[in-house]
């Protein structure tokens, strides 16, 4: 898929606001409503444009987050990677180069949770060589799901 200007243009206010109204992408591209819906079609159709809800967590009552870097076997690398993408605790999941070669962002209603997930469900993966673990004390801005990466 090509890129037109009008399509930089419509990605880039929806960026910053996913909610903008039509007449505002209208505006930003010069094009007809008519146009516009077929554009910001196209672009959910071919996978570039995708939408993708955050909210807050705390409202929720979990308050630990954690990251954590899984330093595992090569040949369990896929499976690990896999098994991390079913937990509900994990909130973002990659491969990665180093010593540790998993780094995951987790979400634990309590400290006794993450201690639970570490013991329980890390614990019981093989493969998993050592796991250094930081609680974040503030966060500045949310990951995002980006299909097919």
């Amino acid at each position: 898929l090509v890129l037109e200007d009008a399509d930089e243009a419509l990605l880039a206010i929806l960026s910053r606001d996913g909610r903008a109204p039509l007449t505002e992408l209208q505006a930003s591209t010069g094009l007809p409503e008519s146009a516009v819906k077929r554009r910001l079609d196209r672009l959910r159709s071919t996978g570039v444009l995708y939408l993708d809800v955050q909210f807050d967590h705390e409202h929720l009552g979990n308050d630990v987050v954690a990251m954590l870097w899984l330093t595992v076997a090569p040949a369990a690398l896929a499976d690990i990677g896999h098994a991390l993408a079913t937990h509900p605790e994990v909130r973002f999941a990659a491969a990665t180069t180093g010593q540790a070669n998993i780094v995951a962002a987790t979400l634990h209603a309590d400290v006794g949770g993450l201690y639970t997930y570490l013991s329980d469900k890390i614990g019981a993966l093989d493969g998993v060589h050592s796991i250094e673990t930081a609680l974040t004390l503030r966060e500045v801005k949310q990951l995002t799901y980006e299909p097919g990466r």
